[in-house]
């Protein structure tokens, strides 16, 4: 992995082709897809991080201009590339300049966290509320399963429908979100094997979000909650969103607190079952990690009683 790391940052040229060919690859592996454009901004990132901020962007335009060329060759719309550049490349690239300016990692992820935030305001101000467009994409899905013989696909309950569709794009912009924070981990991770091996983890374990961004979601899940109609729709998925960096911060209290107690990693792997197999369990780890802010879990928990200060104040 270290030599892979070194070849990456040993010049740019390098760098694009490795993103390059995870997004050609993305293309003609499908299946494999979503893990590739990950892989790609991760390089992005990494350049990021190990040498600047532009020859970051030297890479990311390269790659681009290479993934978007060999689209067109094959007879696929260049804007589908654009697309996953824009939403993925980008983003990391931005989050990782972040990361490397102000070295806190809170701070990337408050970033990223932003650029969720504004592409739900420019859907809200472009379009007007998504939610009946929604409706109609889950109706059509409903027909179609019941044409296939799926008769009991609960997406054929309109009471369901009506109830999941006003939230939907709240849930794709958080899925979002995450991917972007996943290559930016994934890029930290990277440089620390080539410079600090076992630094990613120490920072990892410190990760805590700032007071002030704690206080503004917490309001604005009660906006959610005590509001009516589109507004409290839109709310809700804007908390949506600002709870994703509480996720990790969730994640990173559990792997502290296991690596105080000496825990194995049969307790993690049993963490991230529970995750995949409970979606439900995704939005208790976040509001654990929203708590954290405030209780401090790795300080009041952790077998000695201290843990390292590392409380990112806004």
């Amino acid at each position: 992995m270290k030599a892979l790391v070194a070849f990456i940052v040993s010049g740019r040229w390098q760098a694009a082709l490795i993103a390059a060919c995870c997004g050609v690859l993305s293309l003609l592996v499908p299946w494999l897809g979503g893990v590739l454009n990950y892989l790609a901004a991760a390089v992005v990132g990494l350049v990021t991080l190990h040498v600047g901020m532009l020859p970051g962007l030297q890479v990311l335009l390269i790659a681009t201009a290479v993934t978007v060329l060999f689209y067109q060759l094959v007879g696929v719309q260049a804007a589908i590339g654009l697309v996953m550049v824009l939403m993925l490349w980008l983003p990391c690239w931005i989050t990782s300049a972040v990361l490397r300016q102000s070295r806190d990692f809170g701070q990337a992820l408050r970033a990223a966290t932003l650029f969720g935030v504004i592409l739900l305001l420019a859907v809200f101000v472009m379009f007007g509320d998504p939610a009946a467009w929604w409706l109609g994409q889950l109706q059509t899905i409903a027909l179609h399963l019941e044409e296939m013989g799926v008769v009991d696909s609960s997406l054929g309950d309109p009471e369901l429908q009506q109830q999941i569709a006003p939230l939907l794009t709240g849930v794709v912009l958080a899925s979002l979100v995450i991917g972007v924070m996943a290559s930016l981990l994934l890029a930290r991770w990277s440089q620390s094997v080539l410079v600090h091996p076992g630094g990613f983890r120490e920072e990892f374990y410190r990760l805590r979000m700032g007071y002030v961004s704690g206080l503004v979601t917490l309001a604005v899940m009660l906006m959610a909650r005590l509001t009516q109609g589109t507004f409290s729709d839109f709310s809700a998925q804007l908390a949506m969103i600002m709870l994703v960096p509480y996720l990790l911060v969730g994640l990173a209290v559990i792997h502290s607190l296991l690596k105080q107690k000496s825990r194995g990693s049969g307790w993690l792997i049993a963490v991230y079952v529970l995750l995949a197999v409970v979606p439900q369990a995704t939005l208790l780890l976040a509001a654990g990690g929203l708590v954290d802010t405030w209780v401090d879990f790795r300080r009041r928990l952790g077998r000695d009683g201290d843990s390292p200060d590392n409380e990112t104040r806004d």
